[in-house]
């Protein structure tokens, strides 16, 4: 038994019984132990199983204390019996070896540094922010379009409403935050039309 390899370890409780899944430096190769919780014989073996691993992930219930009393909050993490395993197995994990697995593999994925993206993933990412730029580009000429046609007098009603509904999509996308610029002072001819339409536009923000 290679008790060296093992780095991280989901503990559950079902019962008077513990199951203990050990994972290794990379997440995989899982070994599960089970002994009774409730016995000095118990706890002492689990306390042996757990002296390897680097990490313990274990619920908050009289043995998992004891292994907390053991091995200090650097080692040891604690969650809620009645709150994250009770989540967790309403979402489908069975009790027992896959809910020590299941803790054991979220404990790994938890220390893992952020995954560095090979040549495809790049290029894909690439490719959707080209489509996020086009998409921003499209939408500023749509705008510019729409302006030009009210500047020019065309007050239409569709044209007005092609401008305000353009205008509010583009805060909705919020791609990218532009810099605040001093707030123009509004528009004193009330019964013009630019006067409805700055009114208009300030009631959407």
């Amino acid at each position: 038994m290679q008790t060296n390899t093992y780095r991280y370890a989901g503990l559950d409780e079902v019962g008077k019984q513990y199951v203990l899944c050990l994972l290794d430096e990379r997440g995989k190769n899982p070994h599960y132990y089970q002994g009774r919780s409730d016995t000095m014989k118990g706890q002492e073996k689990c306390l042996g199983l757990l002296k390897a691993p680097r990490k313990v992930l274990a619920a908050s219930t009289p043995l998992g204390l004891l292994l907390l009393a053991t091995f200090g909050e650097e080692k040891l993490m604690l969650k809620g019996e009645d709150e994250h395993y009770a989540i967790w197995e309403r979402a489908g994990v069975e009790r027992g070896r896959k809910m020590a697995r299941f803790t054991a593999l979220l404990l790994f994925s938890s220390f893992q540094s952020p995954k560095i993206l090979d040549e495809r993933e790049k290029h894909h990412l690439l490719a959707m922010q080209g489509e996020a730029m086009e998409s921003i580009r499209l939408l500023g000429d749509e705008s510019q379009r729409s302006l030009d046609s009210l500047l020019k007098g065309k007050e239409e009603s569709s044209v007005v409403d092609k401008a305000l509904r353009l205008e509010v999509k583009s805060r909705q996308d919020g791609i990218a935050v532009p810099e605040k610029v001093p707030t123009a002072p509004p528009i004193q001819e009330e019964d013009s039309f630019f006067s409805r339409l700055y009114h208009t536009l300030q009631k959407l923000k």
